[in-house]
């Protein structure tokens, strides 16, 4: 039966490619049609996998431009959901991002069951893909207790014989990978295995890595079958028969372990070698939207090729090989090529204890320009609680590239690769089969931009009194994360903002703008549209067996939590009065506008451009209402000569929303020419930080009844308020179960003086020695992954 199934799925497949030999498109074209919009990967380290009742779950998310491999600046809006085991949405939050990560939390509802919990992360601009791209993280959550017991059935056992390329052909040498997992997914090693042929004569044997993967050398003769045996460690059997060999084709082989180069190999029979000649053969080697491609020719007479393609020829991290015939592809395995540094290492050593705090200092790696974005979690040495099998690593490089479950892809990505690593890794992508991504799709389904890159939400409102016609303009007050404006009202008295960041829960205060300038109040419709698409969580085998294998038994001592109460979470506000403020530059004197200039330059970009002399580089016409740059998704800002603007400490995204701030609702403007406020290679051009006046201008009557002249509405839509990290109240550092399952620091940010070096306050909970796990990337898009063990006695 299973001989006919592996029939009809290979003939299948030979006619749906066939099809494509008559497309006149290029595979070289098609793919990079098909990756030519840019794509996002998500990475979002959390602090712990296993929470309990009263905590919070502390996240830092990061976002990868894979076609620029670079911190993608697209997007603003991450959505994070919450789903329980059953796949019901139990949390839904939408989280604001800058330059590619995004800090959040989430309180555990004291209705949610213990139990397993999956944690999404996704952007609108993912659903343009048939892909998933999405990122889901499995966690637990002990409510009270929890105990997960191990399914006491029989457990079942599969094993898979997987030719290097995709089929076995006969009379030639082949590389036959293999994987043993039992019936949660998990890899089973063995020492003992065989291959019998149909006398029963032994004609080979084999054994695992750790993770049940592994592979052989084979030559099957035509005509005879072949049988897979293995003996486990508890003396069961396992029989498998091997795939029928083709009479005729190609098969291939790849050596890449050595240093600078790799070594592939074709291998053929007689049967198939009179066709060589008379067929066009090439290789592909992709990865994203580039690819280059080299002509494979057989002499004639010829049954084995071998050709040595530099590393620095491929390209870094994933490489997918294909060879085609013609317009056909008959063969695909993927490689993984480590010829660029996308590793960075930091060091962290312990410097002191001052009172009840421990002082760690943290150093990254002094490379021009390169700021590093870090995250920490600081916990108990021996914790119990953080069972990721994923890093930032794993997810950035690996993940978008394969399609079946990797059991504890970090182990693949050490801080310092090795040579045994590389190896296994290479087993791993024998055994993965084919890309992700089907070539049928890649020829005829070129992705279409259906969804925008999320910037913002959109606020649309409308006056309730359209019989005012001599209102023209509505007064945006500057909010948390926006800075004030004067938006055009239509005949009909509607009118719209686009790019709003809203944070759920605050105030939005607006003013009528008559004609000649005075502000009243006029009753508003409101309403904040998120242009969100909800999707439902396909529990699959890549997100369930996610974690540990080992089953979670918890029981939270009563005495665990202290019953005192906690102080209300800090909300770290988004706007600082500028005398607050502490960037060195703004310790000199404010630029200061008097009245007669506010009277003269009624735009605040008049008065830069005129008196300050600042080139903004202003173009109307090449405005976005997405805050996207104009210039096909480049990641170019639209004007690379401007300065970075920021209003009220919030950087503007699209800075021609400077053409909507009034000079009048001003206070003063600090201005850096050099950028050094900023740091990092960012504001080369020059930083501008403008604050807006305390009490807003109304040009006839600046002092007369504010409030009376606004109307104000309470977000229901909006971005989760960022928060500062704070712990539980324990009753005890020294109980065995906060070692094995307490929290003592998150740490989402880590600020790097000039030298590259940063100090990292955390509570001393008078442990014997703690573990950091430090997740994140350079403005360069290198990548840093670290677990470090910190002895303190």
């Amino acid at each position: 039966m299973k001989r006919q199934l592996f029939t009809v799925i290979s003939f299948l497949f030979v006619v749906s490619l066939s099809a494509q030999e008559t497309l006149q498109i290029s595979p070289e074209e098609a793919n990079a049609q098909y990756f030519d919009i840019p794509r996002e990967t998500v990475y979002v380290h959390l602090n712990k996998s296993t929470y309990l009742h009263g905590e919070e779950i502390w996240f830092k998310e990061y976002t990868y431009d894979r076609k620029n491999n670079l911190p993608s600046r697209f997007t603003t809006n991450l959505n994070v959901e919450l789903f329980d085991d059953k796949g019901n949405e139990v949390y839904s939050g939408l989280f604001l991002g800058y330059y590619g990560s995004t800090q959040g939390n989430i309180k555990i509802d004291s209705t949610w069951a213990s139990g397993n919990y999956y944690l999404r992360a996704s952007t609108n601009w993912m659903n343009n893909f048939i892909e998933d791209d999405s990122y889901v993280q499995k966690i637990s959550i002990v409510n009270k207790s929890i105990n997960e017991t191990t399914n006491q059935q029989e457990e079942g056992y599969d094993f898979q014989l997987l030719p290097e390329g995709g089929y076995m052909v006969s009379d030639t040498e082949n590389t036959i990978g293999f994987k043993l997992i039992n019936n949660r997914g998990y890899g089973v090693s063995f020492d003992n295995g065989s291959i019998l042929d149909d006398q029963g004569i032994v004609v080979g044997s084999f054994k695992s890595n750790q993770f049940g993967i592994g592979k052989f050398k084979f030559k099957p003769r035509s005509g005879i079958k072949y049988t897979a045996v293995l003996v486990l460690d508890n003396k069961s059997e396992i029989k498998v028969p091997f795939p029928q060999a083709e009479s005729k084709g190609i098969a291939i082989r790849i050596n890449n372990l050595y240093e600078d180069n790799v070594i592939i190999e074709f291998n053929t029979n007689a049967n198939t070698v009179d066709a060589l000649k008379d067929n066009n053969y090439y290789l592909l080697i992709h990865k994203n939207n580039a690819s280059k491609r080299i002509a494979i020719n057989f002499s004639p007479g010829q049954i084995s090729k071998a050709i040595s393609i530099q590393r620095e020829e491929l390209y870094s991290g994933v490489n997918t090989i294909t060879l085609f015939k013609d317009n056909t592809p008959i063969l695909e395995r993927l490689l993984f090529n480590r010829i660029e540094e996308t590793y960075t290492d930091i060091e962290v050593t312990y410097l002191k204890t001052i009172n009840d705090s421990l002082l760690l200092n943290v150093k990254a790696p002094q490379r021009d320009n390169i700021v590093y974005n870090l995250s920490v979690s600081v916990l108990p040495g021996g914790t119990k609680s953080y069972t990721h099998q994923d890093n930032i690593h794993s997810a950035m490089l690996l993940n978008p590239y394969i399609k079946g479950f990797v059991e504890n892809p970090k182990y693949y990505f050490p801080n310092k690769s090795t040579r045994r690593k590389a190896y296994d890794l290479d087993l791993l992508l024998i055994t993965q089969g084919w890309s992700r991504y089907n070539w049928n799709t890649i020829f005829n389904q070129k992705p279409k931009k259906m969804y925008d890159f999320n910037n913002g939400l959109t606020l649309k409102g409308k006056l309730q009194n359209t019989k005012n016609k001599d209102i023209k303009q509505v007064y945006l007050y500057p909010t948390k994360k926006n800075t004030s404006r004067l938006i055009d009202v239509d005949s009909e008295g509607s009118f719209t903002i686009k790019n709003f960041y809203p944070e759920k829960g605050e105030v939005i205060s607006i003013s009528a703008v008559k004609s000649n300038g005075k502000f009243v109040k006029e009753g508003t419709y409101i309403q904040i549209q998120s242009n969100r698409l909800k999707k439902p969580l396909v529990l699959t085998a890549s997100n369930i067996n996610i974690n540990e294998r080992g089953a979670l038994d918890v029981l939270i001592p009563e005495y665990f939590f202290d019953d005192a109460e906690l102080l209300d979470e800090v909300i770290i506000q988004g706007r600082k009065r500028q005398e607050e403020v502490d960037f060195d530059f703004l310790k000199g004197k404010p630029i200061q506008i008097s009245e007669k200039e506010r009277d003269i330059f009624i735009n605040i970009t008049d008065y830069l451009t005129q008196v300050v002399g600042i080139r903004l580089n202003l173009n109307t016409d090449t405005r976005t209402t997405s805050g996207l740059p104009p210039d096909e998704f480049s990641g170019i800002p639209s004007n690379p000569n401007a300065p970075v603007v920021y209003v009220d400490d919030i950087q503007l995204i699209d800075i021609s929303v400077l053409l909507s701030i009034r000079t009048r609702d001003v206070e003063n403007v600090y201005y850096d020419r050099f950028g050094s406020g900023i740091g990092g290679g960012v504001g080369g051009n020059g930083v501008i930080r403008i604050y807006s006046k305390k009490t807003f201008s109304n040009t006839n009557s600046v002092s007369s009844g504010l409030a009376t002249k606004l109307s104000e509405y309470t977000t229901k839509k909006g971005f989760q308020p960022i928060k500062e990290f704070y712990n539980p109240i324990y009753t005890s550092y020294q109980d065995p179960f906060f070692r094995d399952f307490g929290t003592i620091h998150w740490q989402p940010y880590i600020n790097f003086d000039s030298k590259g070096v940063a100090t990292l306050k955390i509570p001393d909970t008078f442990t014997k020695n703690i573990r950091l796990f430090i997740e994140g990337m350079g403005t360069d898009g290198s990548l840093i992954s670290k677990m470090e063990m910190i002895e303190l006695e």
